[in-house]
This record gives structure tokens, C-alpha cells and sequence, in this order.
């Protein structure tokens, strides 16, 4: 493969693997205007993989988020579970939760991609990787470090990358590991998460699988369970690679004993000369026959290898999203690279919004 076509699937697993910048965590309150653009973005990096703020969210730099300084002045709601008045940043990458609901909705669903192994390295987990013979692999670091991305963050790269190739290729599990608990705080905000997330890897010689269990793995009391399967596949010849990812046995446990049913299917494709990359996603959190949480794509996700840093997201496609009775639609533009307005949707009520990096 030739340098160009290089370069330009390096661009294209960033945009997908997320951005890396490293934003604090701010204490504020939520108005119910707020904690539904907050919904939007979280959904749409969840949906899409890629990191981008939303004007007027939490993680917009231009507001007060002091308590009783939302948006508007209006004091904070916090919502179900929420962080009290205390909405979350997770990890630099504008990932917001700002109820505990949502961060474990985003802890689930980001697990083993490069965002759940930031998420867990930086939250003080123990992470470990070994070989077919159980000798551990080092430096199990490299996984997560910046610029060392594979595709979906740490999965194999189709030979782009081939340091980290050659260390995946001797690792068949990945152990995150919690223990009995620890504690992460920033500024205000506690996040206590136990237990161990196991990643395994196999290949049959074309596509590489890797499997992600939960083992009493809890995030601030609330139980997360079941598998998670995704199998990727490269052609270096023709440029193109795929990826699927489905839950079998996704039970989330709340705090107050509700007992969830998650389920969760992407599908990805992309091709380096079309400089394209499609997602098509559907991911629900249900309980007693009424939805807590979903996400899907009613129209696929579009990200364009040639935006690069002009934008920050989807350039194409449509997310709608529930979360308890709210209704949210995003619909992230009509293809332009230098467009940076997305139509948000909210119970019906449509405005435009700016999203940024």
C-alpha cells in the first residue's frame, strides 16, 4: 500500500478511535436544556466513535458550569442517578455522563475500545496482557498510548501499524482489573468502579475477534454484565475493512434493583479510496417493557478520511435517541467538511447547534 493511501487510513482511525485532548472534568448543574444537549453528545460519540462537543453541553469551555450558573442561569435538575449537580467529562474526550445511569451506559458500551482502556487506565485500573502461554506481555501501556491506535482502538491495524501489530499478535487476553474497588475523583466528582473487564483475541487467519467479558465489574454500584464480539477484517489489496460488534447477555443492574436488559449491534465499513467511513448502530437499555436508554442510526454515519480536523464528527447521518422521556434526534449535516452545525431535536422542539473539537 502505497504512503498516501497510508496516511490516509492513519486519519481515518483517528477520527474513528476518537480524539485525545485532555479536557478537566467541571462541576456545574444541569438544566433540563442542558442535560439534553449533554444526552445528544453522548449519544452521538457512543453511535459514532468519534469525539466532538456540542455547543451549550457540559464540556463547552464558554459556560459557567459553577453551581446554579447553567446555560441559562437556571439551577441544575441532575436527573436519574445523577452526579448531584456535578456533570462528568470523562477523560479528555468530551465523553460526557452526566447521570450515573449514562456512565454506566458509556462504561458498557466503550469497554475494550481505546476509550474504555483510557477511561479504566486513567480511573486507576490494573491492566495486564498475556500470551498464549500466560507470560505476561509488556508494556501493556502501548495499548493505550496516544498516537497507538488500531483500529477500534485495540484491535488489530491491518498492518498500518506494525509496532502495535506485533504486540497484539502476541497477546490472546487483556485483564483490566479494578479489584475490590477504586476510587477516581476530579474536582468534585466520584466515580468508584470494581471488578475485572477481560478481553480476548483470537484469529483465523483473515479476521481477528475479540471478546469482552465483565467479571463483578460494577461503576458506583451499579452491575454491568454479558459479552461483548467484534470482528474485524482488512484487505490491504483493495483498501477496505470491516468491523461487527454484538452483546449476547447484557444485563445492566441499577441501584435501585432495576434489572436491564442491554443490547448492542454495530456494523463498520470503510474504504481507503473512497475516504469513507459508515456506521450503523443500535443500542437499547430496557427494563419492564419501558426503555431507559437507546441509541440508533436511522440514517448510517458518514465520517470523510479528506475533513481531517475540519470536522470534528459524522458529516452525514441521523442518531435518534431515548433517554427516559426524552426524545432526541441529531442530524449531523448534509456532507460538507467545513459545515459545523448539526439540527438537534428535542421532544419535537428542532435548533440548530455549532459542535466543535
Amino acid at each position: 500500500m502505497n504512503r498516501l493511501k497510508i496516511s490516509r487510513f492513519i486519519i481515518a482511525l483517528a477520527i474513528v478511535a476518537g480524539g485525545c485532548n485532555n479536557q478537566e472534568l467541571s462541576p456545574g448543574s444541569h438544566s433540563i436544556e442542558q442535560l439534553s444537549i449533554d444526552v445528544a453528545q453522548i449519544s452521538g460519540q457512543l453511535a459514532s466513535g468519534a469525539s466532538f462537543a456540542i455547543e451549550g453541553s457540559s464540556s463547552d469551555s464558554t459556560l459557567d458550569h459553577r453551581p446554579g450558573k447553567g446555560p441559562h442561569g437556571k439551577h441544575g435538575m441532575g436527573g436519574p442517578g445523577a452526579f448531584g449537580k456535578n456533570p462528568g467529562v470523562l477523560d479528555g474526550l468530551n465523553l460526557l455522563a452526566p447521570t450515573d445511569e449514562l456512565l454506566a451506559i458509556a462504561d458498557a458500551e466503550s469497554a475494550s475500545d481505546i476509550r474504555g482502556l483510557r477511561m479504566s487506565k486513567n480511573g486507576g485500573a490494573t491492566i495486564r496482557n498475556y500470551d498464549a502461554n500466560g507470560n505476561e506481555v509488556t508494556p501493556g501501556a502501548a495499548l493505550t498510548a496516544k498516537g497507538k491506535n488500531g483500529p477500534q482502538g485495540c484491535s488489530f491495524s491491518g498492518k498500518q501499524f506494525p509496532e502495535v501489530d506485533s504486540l497484539l499478535s502476541r497477546i490472546v487476553k487483556t485483564v483490566i482489573d479494578f479489584g475490590s474497588g477504586v476510587t477516581y475523583r476530579r474536582d468534585t466528582v466520584e466515580i468508584i468502579r470494581e471488578g475485572k473487564i477481560i478481553i480476548t483475541r483470537t484469529s483465523d487467519g483473515t479476521a481477528i475477534t475479540e471478546t469482552t467479558v465483565f467479571e463483578n465489574y460494577e461503576v458506583n454500584g451499579i452491575r454491568i454484565e454479558g459479552t461483548k464480539k467484534r470482528t474485524s477484517t482488512f484487505d490491504e489489496e483493495t483498501g477496505a475493512g470491516s468491523s461487527t460488534t454484538t452483546v449476547s447477555g447484557g444485563k445492566i443492574t441499577f441501584t435501585d434493583g432495576t434489572v436491564a436488559t442491554w443490547t448492542s449491534d454495530r456494523s463498520r465499513t470503510s474504504n481507503i479510496d473512497d475516504g469513507v467511513i459508515t456506521t450503523v448502530v443500535d443500542t437499547n437499555v430496557t427494563a419492564n417493557g419501558e426503555v431507559i436508554y437507546s441509541h440508533k442510526t436511522t440514517s448510517p454515519l458518514t465520517e470523510n478520511i479528506a475533513c481531517k480536523g475540519r470536522r470534528p464528527a459524522p458529516v452525514r447521518g441521523v442518531v435518534e435517541t431515548t433517554y427516559r422521556n426524552d426524545n432526541i434526534s441529531i442530524d449531523f449535516g448534509d456532507g460538507s467538511c467545513t459545515n459545523r452545525t448539526i439540527t438537534m431535536t428535542v421532544n419535537g422542539v428542532t435548533t440548530t447547534r455549532t459542535i466543535g473539537e
